[in-house]
């Protein structure tokens, strides 16, 4: 089910697609990461910033697909329920 993820700058739309059969959560996590680092303009310094947003965007995509219950702590332990 794809989803509209907008880069941090808002600029445009980015394309999120929930299929994992093909590559583990990280390696998605990862290229979504970089996505939105290239669409930034690839600044130096920070990655966290695309890092935590491609996390964030993995995860919604997860509880709209339902292979994820939403919790009211979520972000404290968003990692543990992408990677499981």
């Amino acid at each position: 089910m794809p989803d509209k993820l907008k880069s941090p700058d808002k600029q445009q739309p980015m394309e999120l697609t929930t299929d994992f059969l093909g590559e583990d959560r990280h390696e998605f996590v990862a290229k979504l990461a970089y996505q939105l680092w290239e669409g930034r303009g690839r600044p130096f310094g920070s990655p966290e910033i695309d890092w935590f947003a491609a996390e964030q965007a993995v995860y919604s995509s997860l509880v709209a697909s339902g292979l994820v219950t939403p919790s009211p702590n979520a972000a404290q332990h968003i990692a543990e329920q992408i990677y499981r």
